[in-house]
């Protein structure tokens, strides 16, 4: 059978070439893959980058403007091939569909059929090829867009400003000068000259913004991978509308297996049919998919189910179980909605979770720190935009470097001295954080340092909660202590007492620090 010399750029795929670094990444957006490549294979990628999507390449033609030989490109390309990043056929829409069906599948059937270890599920180490490119070229390479603090639901423990915690209290969410479709697109256009590769779009709900359509257009024009966070409600009859646009990642909020419980910390009756339905739509279209799940007092005892859902459905579950409170200094999630001791402890045996404590993990989880670096990467190469157009380190660290309705981004990035300020600290300025023994259990996070004492050099209540907590149970475990009690998570999780809804309300703190400045010098 003769090799054919052309081939197609599917539709499903993106990236960025780096000219001077020679370097390059590739994604493949159906499958949920990027690639890294470097030297000779960048300047292929960058070859192919060059053709539309759905266009055609001539492997002589390539192979005579790079000075390569045909021996080796010909071997790359089916390489390529079998990666899904080119395709010696014209991707039509049969061939689109039957490959949104395969990969659908093939998800479903790993998740279903391949139990990982615990050791496989821990994420230590993980190397990736967006952080492989982002160390090569530098810059600004993500961004995350807040589109807008309104939402289809009214989650209990919302963090984002002006969220409420009942239905007496009034939502003022929507109370700001929100950015237009015009300010996106030249931010956009300015972050992608500085070589941005990836956007996240994100709120609130990301659809309760009237342009969020025109916005994902225009990224997906652009050839920007993207990701969405969203809970679905919007979309319910849109999905393969958003599938069409190839995103990098679609994250959909499901908080228990049980409906019910769902819909008690959405505050919204029917709202997991509806995000169900959507997650539903996006694993039979083969759509990169995860599962948010915060972990409360309310699901502690049916949270796990998400994870049968994430693996019927081909997702991956993605559980955080350190509550913060809201960034306007709101303290009642920690105090009524925070698991309880006995419950964190059994919840960090959970595999599934980032934070867990075991045998399995270095340490029983414990990760010592460098004193001599910036415990955060947020404010470095990725950077996070407010609905009213303020340039912060990222959604949970509300400090301010300087406004893009105002100025640009790289004037900020020249200008700001609090920006300075920040990419100058290292773990060893903070007051106590990476001084005890606890620390290195610690997933320390200066957003929430900031929230509680507008600073991030001191250490907050939230994170040294979550330290000591695992600290303490990996210090027991070493001595034989079992959270579970010889039983199954499930079966341990069962014990627990049925949770008792309560009417819970703001309980402001004295101090506000979100959206101000950094005190330069301490």
């Amino acid at each position: 059978m003769t090799q054919t010399n052309i081939y197609y750029r599917p539709i499903w795929t993106c990236g960025r070439y780096n000219e001077k670094a020679q370097t390059a990444i590739y994604y493949n957006l159906i499958a949920g893959m990027s690639y890294f490549f470097e030297s000779y294979s960048a300047m292929v990628i960058g070859e192919i980058l060059s053709v539309p999507r759905n266009g055609t390449m001539n492997l002589e033609t390539i192979g005579k403007k790079l000075n390569i030989a045909m021996e080796s490109l010909v071997p790359f390309f089916q390489q390529l091939e079998q990666m899904g990043i080119v395709s010696s056929v014209l991707p039509n829409e049969e061939i689109i569909a039957d490959y949104r069906k395969r990969v659908s599948e093939y998800n479903c059937q790993q998740e279903q059929k391949v139990e990982r270890t615990t050791q496989e599920k821990l994420p230590y180490a993980i190397s990736n090829a967006e952080q492989m490119y982002t160390e090569k070229v530098g810059g600004i390479t993500s961004v995350m867009f807040e589109l807008t603090y309104r939402c289809s639901e009214k989650c209990i423990h919302c963090y984002n400003e002006g969220a409420t915690r009942n239905d007496d209290e009034v939502s003022t969410r929507g109370d700001r000068e929100e950015l237009t479709f015009d300010d996106y697109t030249r931010i956009i256009d300015e972050l992608y000259e500085q070589g941005l590769v990836k956007v996240c779009l994100t709120g609130g709900d990301p659809f309760s913004k009237s342009f969020a359509w025109e916005l994902i257009a225009y990224l997906y024009n652009k050839g920007i991978a993207f990701d969405v966070f969203t809970n679905g409600q919007r979309i319910v009859n849109d999905v393969e509308r958003l599938a069409n646009y190839y995103p990098r990642l679609v994250g959909v909020s499901i908080y228990s297996g049980i409906p019910e419980v769902h819909d008690y910390i959405t505050r919204i009756k029917g709202s997991w049919d509806k995000s169900m339905s959507v997650v539903r739509q996006l694993s039979a279209l083969g759509v990169p998919m995860n599962l948010k799940c915060c972990v409360m007092r309310p699901n502690v005892k049916s949270y796990y189910l998400v994870a049968d859902i994430a693996k019927q459905y081909g997702a991956a579950p993605q559980f955080e179980i350190s509550l913060t409170d809201s960034i306007e200094g709101d303290k009642c999630v920690s105090k009524y909605l925070r698991m309880t001791q006995e419950e964190l402890e059994i919840v960090l045996r959970d595999d599934n979770v980032a934070l867990y404590v075991g045998k399995e993990a270095p340490n029983y989880g414990g990760q010592q720190k460098p004193m001599d670096q910036n415990p955060c990467g947020a404010g470095d190469n990725s950077f996070c935009v407010t609905p009213e157009g303020y340039l912060i380190p990222c959604c949970a660290f509300h400090t301010l470097f300087g406004n893009i309705k105002k100025q640009s981004i790289s004037d900020i990035i020249k200008d700001s001295k609090e920006l300075a300020y920040w990419r100058g600290l290292k773990l060893s300025d903070y007051e106590e954080c990476g001084h005890y023994d606890y620390c290195a259990y610690c997933n320390l996070c200066p957003g929430n340092n900031f929230i509680e004492h507008g600073t991030p050099l001191k250490a907050s209540e939230t994170n040294c909660f979550m330290a000591k907590s695992r600290f303490n149970l990996a210090q027991k475990m070493m001595q034989d202590y079992d959270p579970l009690n010889g039983k199954t998570l499930r079966e341990r999780l069962a014990e627990l007492p049925d949770y008792e809804p309560i009417n819970i309300k703001k309980e402001m703190s004295l101090n506000d620090y979100s959206d101000t400045k950094l005190k330069v010098g301490g």
